[in-house]
């Protein structure tokens, strides 16, 4: 993420931002150029919130430059992720359907589904376990 700052922003003004970003516990790289002073925000900026940041009187805009949801991003993640329940693959290519009722009545009701959820192709099975009826 970048920070770029107003033309006329102060040297304190910039050091109480940046000291407010490392507090944050975020790294900061100060790029001063004739015109314009730019922050680039070294770590997770998930949490910074860039419209607050943007309604400060010293700061001219805010960009994000990664992409958000690292964790699930293929830029960050490649390799596909591929999840086993029980020899059923799910991810990597591999096509899973689950299927079963909204709810568990019964025990009877239950094995039933299964069997037509097992006899139709899916892989597995899901049911709602706690749904109060009125």
């Amino acid at each position: 993420m970048i920070t770029v700052l107003k033309q006329g922003t102060t040297v304190e003004q910039r050091d109480q931002l940046i000291k407010w970003f490392e507090d944050q516990g975020l790294r900061v790289h100060v790029s001063v150029g004739e015109y314009q002073t730019v922050l680039g925000l070294i770590g997770d900026t998930t949490k910074v919130d860039t419209d607050m940041l943007e309604l400060l009187d010293i700061v001219d805009f805010v960009k994000r430059i990664t992409e958000p949801f690292k964790n699930a991003n293929r830029k960050f993640h490649p390799e596909d992720t591929v999840i086993d329940v029980g020899g059923a693959k799910i991810g990597g290519g591999n096509f899973a359907v689950i299927a079963g009722p909204c709810s568990v009545e019964t025990e009877e009701q239950i094995t039933e589904v299964a069997r037509r959820v097992k006899a139709a192709g899916a892989t597995m099975l899901r049911g709602g376990a706690f749904k109060p009826r009125t």
